[in-house]
């Protein structure tokens, strides 16, 4: 079984929404809701090619990689946003009772939340220990991701009739 996080085992979209509009207001309020925009409409991918968007097409002209300072400092400013929200936001509602019906299933967290973030977040919450197939994110994409586990035969596709 193969989970997104936000939205599925953390009720954190709003948070990570919010989180995009405060780390990007030091350029001004329409630059931070053009990137609240692209990220709604960019669900799944990960903060650091949203973030490189924003630099090099809504502020237009700064380049993520050029010395990387704007880069680094809207992920800081965003990354202890969002961990702050994480900790407190709710946890999906019977999911122990769902992973307990299901003891033969691997699970796996797949998001395009940072990767290490998530670990921290999920074994300081206490539910690292569902996931046996691992958490995993950022900033390999989500379809990388899969791409890798398939291979390793960590998961594999079934088909449900």
């Amino acid at each position: 079984m193969v989970f997104d996080c936000d939205g599925v085992i953390l009720d954190s979209n709003r948070i990570k929404t919010e989180a995009f509009r405060q780390a990007a207001l030091p350029y001004g309020a329409a630059a931070a809701d053009a990137l609240v925009t692209y990220h709604l409409i960019n669900g799944g991918i990960s903060r650091y090619a949203k973030f490189e968007y924003f630099l090099k097409n809504i502020i237009k002209g700064i380049e993520p990689n050029s010395g990387g300072l704007a880069l680094q400092s809207l992920l800081k400013d965003y990354a202890i946003a969002v961990k702050e929200g994480l900790m407190e936001c709710a946890v999906c509602k019977g999911l122990g009772d769902l992973r307990e019906a299901m003891p033969n299933q691997t699970w796996l967290i797949v998001s395009g939340g940072d990767q290490t973030e998530l670990r921290e977040i999920f074994a300081a919450r206490g539910i690292d220990h569902y996931f046996d197939g691992g958490i995993f994110g950022s900033p390999d994409s989500k379809e990388a991701i899969l791409s890798r586990e398939q291979a390793a035969q960590t998961i594999t596709p079934k088909l449900f009739f």
